[in-house]
């Protein structure tokens, strides 16, 4: 349907596009399917909902929506637990940047950026909250833009900033965008997360995979981490049934249990985070791979006995073939 016409109209610009269309082919893409959206419908009803562009405002600001700020209790556990999640994110979200940036990940500049990136997640979404919207956090689509467009330039994030901040203040825009049926942003997000993932095959194999240890981490991580997200109804409830899910049944308890359970729920059904923290436990716990004993090669060992000059200095025991 209309997100595998976003797929197709990438392949084509890959194989008859320009240098300047391939370095554009993600908004080039996303237009063509909103194109193809808005030229067709579904048994007679638009996918495009113009209601959305026709009531925001020409000019407005968040601040002008006042929905009053407080404190509420049972929200603060599961707000933490929701900024650990995003923690995970940000620093594999800034590793895979680094990645497809061609940049080290092994250096103090690395870590620095980390270090910011987890900065400016905390103030801008302190910044998010005063006027009234929801936290900020890092995207992976982005990594995915930086290697389809081969475009890292920091120049060219500030200049995004500027354009996002425009484009918040002029509500049309942001109608026009709320207006693109999730379906077309669906093929360009599963284009782009594609993009992510080998990002993180490529930093995967950097690891030393032939370590017993390495090997035991990363598959006893991945296997929890992707089975949560595979079912995650072991730990959420199910859509039907608030609080009932078996391993914490919660239905009748009060506001702050609920708020820690659902706290837990969001941790353990998160599968990069589940996943990460994993990791970090068993990487911390587990102790390095013993050294394998080194032998040389070339050598008969059916001729070799104990009275062999090569064992004369060697503290090796080997019993005498019996052929």
């Amino acid at each position: 349907g209309l997100g595998s016409s976003v797929l197709v109209f990438l392949v084509v610009i890959e194989l008859f596009g320009s240098t300047f269309m391939k370095n554009c082919n993600v908004i080039l893409a996303l237009l063509f399917g909103y194109f193809v959206a808005g030229v067709s419908n579904y048994e007679g009803l638009p996918y495009v909902d113009t209601s959305k562009i026709e009531d925001a405002p020409v000019v407005d600001f968040l601040w002008t929506q006042w929905f009053g700020i407080g404190i509420y209790g049972p929200a603060i556990i599961p707000m933490l637990i929701a900024y650990i999640v995003t923690t995970v994110e940000t620093i594999g979200d800034v590793t895979a940047t680094h990645e497809v940036s061609e940049l080290k990940t092994d250096d103090k500049e690395y870590t620095g950026r980390i270090q910011g990136s987890l900065m400016a997640d905390a103030v801008c979404s302190i910044l998010a909250s005063v006027f009234t919207s929801m936290p900020n956090t890092t995207f992976s689509q982005n990594n995915g833009v930086i290697a389809m467009t081969k475009c890292a330039s920091r120049r060219a994030g500030i200049a995004t900033g500027c354009w996002l901040i425009i484009m918040g203040v002029f509500a049309k825009i942001a109608g026009i965008i709320t207006s693109i049926p999730d379906c077309v942003l669906g093929g360009m997000t599963i284009f782009l997360f594609a993009n992510v993932l080998i990002s993180g095959i490529t930093l995967f194999g950097e690891l030393n995979l032939k370590s017993r240890r390495v090997r035991f981490i990363a598959v006893l991580s991945m296997c929890v981490g992707v089975g949560v997200t595979v079912w995650p109804w072991a730990f959420l409830d199910m859509r039907a049934s608030p609080y009932t899910a078996k391993f914490w049944e919660c239905s009748d308890c009060s506001d702050t249990m609920k708020g820690l359970r659902n706290a837990v729920s969001i941790f353990l059904s998160t599968g990069y985070c589940i996943g990460s923290v994993l990791a970090i436990i068993l990487n911390t716990i587990l102790p390095e791979d013993a050294e394998e004993p080194v032998i040389e090669g070339n050598i008969r060992w059916s001729v070799i006995g104990q009275n062999s000059t090569y064992f004369a200095n060697k503290d090796i025991d080997i019993e005498e073939d019996a052929g």
